[in-house]
């Protein structure tokens, strides 16, 4: 199995009974961690203090894995034991939680790209910013304005959706601007009935599916506002669906509809591989958010060979064994690339 170390407040922990890492592509990552509990034992009980926040890590051979913060402490007794499970996020889930420091706001941004008005609202907090490899952050909004009691993240993804980006972490605990990768480059191949392959399953929305989605600028400064409306090709039953594009250009309302397009393909159609014997693909890495791979497997309804993005990657590892869980989507949810009429969907029948 793999050498997991986990280091609590600068100290590495060895009583830990499990670990569990989870990683996306368009959120932060989190952890969860049993150990045992004897209340005795002051060092435990200094460890497991509720309310602390201490650094967290997990690493493997050395390597950060996850670096984040101890966040719940669920202490339990029954007949057999006493353990606790501790979950935690990576350092950039504050953001998930908080709003700005009180005496910085209202805060009000002209002019500036998306890491420059994450980075100076990430500064009080201590946290770096990143773009991720082969993304751009786009073009500078002409004028944004955190409102008060706006969660930070919920502020971050919103501008990252107008720019065809989403945000998550790195495994150093910065924060993560990028878009997802391209199909073409597959780390594995995975076929029903054959191994490593064992349990794979499906979750359709369909309510949350539409036939065309419409982007709605506002006016500005005297301005007129616009429109702009994108079509998805599998469908013909009318189901419209429109937003408002409050923080973009006319120019950019092409691009920042066609993304939500995308994300809608990312939030109707999920599978799921879990229990897979091993937390490293084909060639030997880790399983990482923002690959590909290619899956067939008719029983849930992918009927041919289809190239899938993991959107996220769920890692266990017990005393007796380690699993890898993987959460896929169609390829281009998140890079404003929906699949068109030259390609197919999973469910469609092969002609």
């Amino acid at each position: 199995m793999e050498p997991v170390s986990v280091v609590i407040d600068g100290t590495k922990f060895e009583h830990w009974q499990s670990v569990t890492v989870t990683r996306s592509v368009d959120t932060f990552s989190t952890v969860t961690l049993t150990a045992p509990f004897d209340p005795s034992r002051k060092e435990f009980r200094e460890v497991f203090r509720p309310f602390s926040f201490k650094p967290l890590k997990v690493l493997i051979k050395g390597k950060a894995l996850f670096t984040g913060s101890l966040v719940g402490v669920h202490p339990r007794i029954d007949p057999n034991a006493r353990t606790v499970e501790v979950t935690g996020y990576s350092l950039p889930g504050v953001l998930q939680d908080c709003t700005a420091p009180g005496k910085t706001v209202p805060h009000e941004f002209k002019k500036l790209g998306l890491r420059a008005i994450i980075e100076q609202l990430c500064q009080p907090f201590g946290l770096a910013v990143k773009i991720g490899p082969g993304s751009s952050e786009g073009s500078r909004f002409d004028k944004v304005k955190l409102e008060e009691g706006q969660v930070l993240f919920e502020f971050f993804t919103e501008l990252a959706k107008q720019r065809n980006l989403v945000i998550s972490d790195t495994a150093e605990g910065a924060v993560l601007c990028w878009r997802s990768v391209e199909a073409g480059n597959p780390v594995g191949i995975f076929v029903e009935g054959e191994a490593p392959l064992s349990t794979v399953s499906a979750e359709f929305n369909p309510q949350d599916y539409f036939s065309e989605i419409t982007g709605f600028c506002s006016a500005k400064r005297g301005r007129k506002g616009s429109k702009h409306t994108e079509q998805n090709p599998w469908l013909t039953r009318l189901r419209p669906m429109s937003f408002k594009l409050d923080d973009t250009e006319k120019g950019d309302a092409p691009e920042a509809t066609r993304a939500k397009l995308g994300r809608m393909f990312a939030n109707v159609a999920a599978y799921t591989l879990s229990d897979l014997p091993t937390w490293r693909d084909p060639n030997g890495d880790l399983w990482e958010p923002n690959t590909t791979l290619k899956l067939t497997a008719p029983s849930v309804m992918i009927y041919r060979r289809t190239e899938l993005l993991v959107r996220n990657v769920t890692l266990v590892q017990d005393a007796d064994k380690e699993t890898a869980t993987l959460d896929l989507v169609l390829p281009g949810a998140f890079s404003g690339e929906p699949p068109g009429l030259t390609s197919f969907l999973p469910w469609e029948e092969p002609i």
